[in-house]
Order: C-alpha cells, then structure tokens, then sequence
C-alpha cells in the first residue's frame, strides 16, 4: 500500500542534508542513501548501493553492480521516514547511466534524470 507525498522534495531533504561543493548550477549534497536500481538489456537486472552525490538532475552511486554506461535505468532512492514511523520514502527516477567507475575494486556509476516531486511515494510497511 502506498500513498503519494505533497511535500517537495527541498522540503524533505533540505533539513538533513549538507550542501557539496558550492558554485555548481544545480544543488548537490553529500549523502550516503540506500538506492536500488534497474536496466534491461535483453534480460531484466537488479541492483543495490549507496548513493554519495545527489542532485536534481544526477546520482553518483556506490555499488558491486553496475549498468552499463548508455543504459536507461530506472532507480528508487530509499529515505527513512521524517516521523519515526514504520514507513518508508522512495524517490524513484528514469534516467540514463553516463559514466562507470571502477577504481581499487570499487565499482560507481552517474545516473542523469530528473528527481521531481511527481516522484516522491511513501510506502507503508505492514
């Protein structure tokens, strides 16, 4: 079961977040989040990380399990809910991966699509 949300998501984020790296177009913050992501290439994948980066327009995530660079993925941010309560927020996105990063077996990719209010959902848990 699931209801949509009427906060935006400045509201919501703004007060846990910390703002990065000053002087670029669109916010970013530096935040470590749950994300699960999803591509298909001829066969449906899945995968799970943590984000470091978010903005608007782009995700920098942290994972075992990358999409190839040009995919369409679409992904769920995981935010814990602002009450206390057993629910829980999801921002969910489609959008495209543009860079792969693979150093000292770490493995990250750049998402790019537009995180919007539209995307904002609670699920409650049972």
């Amino acid at each position: 079961m699931f209801e949509q949300l009427s906060l935006s998501l400045h509201m919501l984020m703004g007060p846990i977040l910390e703002r990065a790296r000053p002087g670029n177009q669109m916010p970013r913050y530096k935040l470590r989040l749950p994300v699960v992501f999803y591509w298909n290439d001829g066969e449906h994948h899945a995968g799970g990380g943590f984000t470091s980066d978010i903005a608007i327009d782009r995700v920098f995530i942290h994972t075992s399990k990358c999409p190839p660079s040009g995919s369409d993925v679409r992904i769920e941010v995981l935010l814990p809910s602002l009450d206390g309560g057993d629910d829980e927020i999801r921002i969910e996105c489609s959008g495209t991966v543009t860079q792969v990063i693979k150093q000292a077996g770490l493995t990250s990719f750049m998402f790019h699509g537009i995180l919007s209010d539209d995307h904002l959902t609670r699920y409650v848990l049972p």
